[in-house]
């Protein structure tokens, strides 16, 4: 070999280490970003469900070019690292380009898992999960065939386990994630079908059905029954771990003029508390998207379930908690402090109804701008205003009991019942805490704790009694210590105060 054919050797060398350092640092600075899932086998590997050349294209060309995409959208907005569920589970909060990309990103990353070139049986607690709500496997697979089917244009079919722990299939359009939290009646995904063209056209061309048939022989079963059992041991161990950190030191409160003032504002100022109301459940929904559930036609409402314990979340209570309201406001005016001394704090006290809702109105914003700094498993306010629902849902409960025990005991017989669970219709709707069998009628009643009696003239003003509001139970039933007043006539609601005639006490009970 002369010394020209040396030269072209060496520079030829040359040329492919820089090429090959170069690739090698454009994927570390990458994965410092949103991480490239490597493929878990080989193009060929899954050809009784798709031949290479697809697999080849579907994962260099479609599913890294979600990942750039996405790298250089959050570059661009200067968003800092973040993580990939993360973004999905608060998608509401970036634009168009991001969710697509994110989306397709997330997708595909459970995608190449949730297939194997192995063949694989579903079996475990899964199976039996599967069998007994869908009937068998071969109806869980014919109701996911159906709704894979029903897809028009693009889009995914997913597995999902919903917020109350169900199983659920369901579908989304483009890159969407039954975990975003824009989707309605979403869950955790378990098992995903990509239903674009891009991942069937050249084997398949136009028989997408075919598709759907073949994709049976590749799921990996293996990986599927691993996030079903990773997400139901996550939340109790989440409950755990969460109860404990409910559990440690003491947090700054509201004090009782500052949560009755509120109290008051919300009760007399009916336009302020259903502007909070409706928006606080539309920020927690956004926020808590993953164990939101929808009204079911078993009696369950609309909420957040199974986040710090099994069943209904005392969250769904912040929308009518005064003293947490108080301690968001503080924790809100902080804040504003913080970023503009200058700056008025939102405030309630001695305003006009109208300036009222204007402050209302500054302070949806500002939840809204911080909701998801504020409404985090690790925030502080967060965690004081768990504790405070916590603490106030089991005086609530152990006001009813106490109620329901001095009632039996006064008649010297067991008529009295506790009845309606957190969040049933008996408790959120019909306000039923209590059912009492006396001469041969039952008589519902609601149990509300009071801080202040006035009679006064023909009447019996109650103060301090948290919510009020008309109930359409037969019996308003009031606990103070060892003092139950039983009312049978309805009262009249005066500067937020329940106000009773005197004829309308049943029963004072001492």
């Amino acid at each position: 070999m002369n010394k020209t054919e040396k030269k072209i050797v060496q520079l030829e060398k040359q040329i492919q280490e820089n090429h090959v350092t170069h690739e090698t640092e454009l994927l570390i600075t990458e994965m410092k970003k949103i991480g490239i899932e490597k493929l878990p086998y080989s193009y060929s590997a899954l050809k009784t469900f798709i031949d290479p050349e697809t697999m080849n294209f579907h994962y260099n060309k479609h599913y890294k070019g979600y990942v750039d995409k996405l790298n250089d959208a959050l570059s661009k907005k200067k968003y800092g690292d973040l993580d990939l569920e993360k973004i999905i589970k608060s998608i509401s909060r970036y634009d168009k380009t991001i969710r697509n990309n994110a989306g397709g990103a997330f997708n595909h990353a459970l995608f190449w898992n949730m297939l194997s070139p192995k063949p694989m049986k579903l079996k475990g607690e899964l199976e039996t999960k599967i069998k007994k709500q869908f009937g068998s496997f071969n109806n869980f697979k014919k109701e996911f065939d159906t709704i894979a089917k029903d897809r028009f244009g693009s889009g995914w079919v997913w597995l999902v386990l919903t917020s109350q722990n169900k199983l659920k299939i369901m579908s989304t359009p483009n890159q969407d994630n039954p975990l975003m939290n824009v989707i309605e009646g979403g869950g955790f995904p378990l098992l995903g079908l990509d239903l674009w063209e891009h991942a069937y056209y050249l084997k398949y061309r136009n028989k997408r059905d075919e598709y759907i048939t073949n994709f049976w022989k590749v799921v990996n079963w293996d990986f599927v029954s691993k996030m079903y059992e990773m997400k139901t041991e996550t939340r109790l161990a989440e409950s755990t771990k969460f109860k404990e950190i409910l559990s440690e030191g003491k947090s700054e409160k509201c004090g009782p003029e500052e949560s009755e003032a509120v109290r008051v504002m919300f009760n007399v100022n009916r336009q302020t508390e259903q502007e909070y109301k409706t928006n606080i459940d539309r920020i927690l929904k956004e926020v808590f998207h993953e164990y939101w559930a929808d009204r079911d036609n078993q009696g369950n409402l609309a909420g957040i379930y199974n986040f710090e314990k099994p069943g209904r979340s005392v969250l769904n209570k912040l929308n009518t908690n005064y003293t947490v309201f108080c301690i968001l406001l503080k924790d809100i005016n902080k804040v504003i402090h913080s970023i503009d001394d200058k700056k008025q704090p939102i405030n309630f006290i001695g305003k006009s109804p109208k300036d009222q809702i204007s402050e209302i109105t500054r302070f949806i914003k500002a939840l809204d701008y911080f909701k998801f700094r504020i409404f985090n498993r690790e925030s502080g306010t967060f965690q004081n205003l768990m504790r405070a629902l916590v603490e106030s849902d089991s005086a609530g409960e152990k006001r009813e009991e106490i109620t329901v025990s001095i009632i039996n005991r006064f008649f010297k017989s067991p008529i009295a019942t506790k009845t309606g669970n957190l969040g049933d219709e008996d408790d959120m709707l019909k306000g039923i805490d209590t059912k009492i069998e006396k001469d041969g009628k039952t008589y519902t009643g609601q149990i509300k704790g009071f801080k202040e009696r006035i009679d006064k003239d023909d009447k019996i003003i109650l103060k301090g009694t948290g919510k009020v509001k008309m109930y359409s139970t037969d019996w308003m039933i009031f606990q103070k210590g060892r003092n139950v007043l039983i009312f049978n006539k309805k009262p009249n609601i005066i500067g937020g105060n329940f106000v009773f005639p005197k004829d309308g006490l049943l029963y004072d009970i001492k």
